[in-house]
């Protein structure tokens, strides 16, 4: 052994609510904001996740930044469009495995 700290992982779908993270987000209210980001939101993949730390991390606190910048970085891993990747690391972080489809679809859906 490396002797270094033992980092506690968090389960996904399971939000630390003593610590200050926003209590459990529901299915409907992470579909309704990733419904109304793919049918409203403009500028491309970048400014799409833009939009998402702003809304999700600094008005709506869902997520933490730390969150956040794993979500990105995962999403930047995963082949295909970096807005739905993003999306679903997001609504895996935020609901566990029943999160990716309410997050993903409902982004990329009203898309031409």
């Amino acid at each position: 052994m490396s002797g270094g700290k033992a980092v506690d992982t968090p389960v996904p779908g399971e939000r630390d609510t003593a610590a200050g993270a926003a209590p459990g987000v529901g299915l409907w209210p992470l579909a309704a904001y990733f419904l109304k980001l793919g049918t409203l939101g403009f500028g491309g993949p970048v400014a799409l996740v833009g939009f998402m730390r702003r809304d999700l991390v600094e008005r709506r606190g869902w997520v933490s930044e730390e969150e956040y910048a794993l979500a990105l970085a995962l999403a930047q891993l995963m082949p295909g469009p970096l807005a739905a990747q993003c999306a679903s690391a997001l609504g895996y972080l935020l609901r566990g495995s029943s999160g990716p489809p309410s997050s993903a679809w409902p982004s990329s859906c009203p898309r031409p």
